[in-house]
């Protein structure tokens, strides 16, 4: 059985860059280097996402993923928004994968 870290590592994170990395080159025809600086990834993976080479585990995520999740975050991720990148990731994960993730919660100080 696949733990929800797991799912989220290797099926919905790549899905949910995948569903950006195409939105990108639609929206804003970005190079797959700039697409890659935005994701943070290397060059190669956005060319495997855009020459469609992915696993079907992938592409199975990509189809779930809710397109108006991308649409209200693409502008921000565009211009370079990075803390926008991550909620826009966590919150298409949220939508395909129920479980208690730490990721995006806030950092404490260290303090108790």
């Amino acid at each position: 059985m696949v733990n929800g870290y797991e799912l989220a590592s290797n099926e919905v994170v790549p899905a949910a860059r995948l569903a950006i990395a195409k939105a990108l080159r639609e929206r804003y025809n970005l190079t797959e280097s700039n697409i890659a600086s935005i994701l943070g990834v290397a060059q190669a993976a956005v060319s495997k996402y855009l020459n469609d080479k992915y696993s079907l585990s992938v592409e199975e995520m990509y189809k779930k993923i809710d397109r108006s999740k991308i649409d209200a975050y693409i502008e921000k991720i565009a211009k370079g928004d990075e803390l926008k990148l991550k909620q826009c990731i966590c919150s298409i994960c949220g939508t395909l994968n129920k479980f208690d993730c730490k990721f995006s919660a806030p950092q404490s100080s260290g303090a108790n």
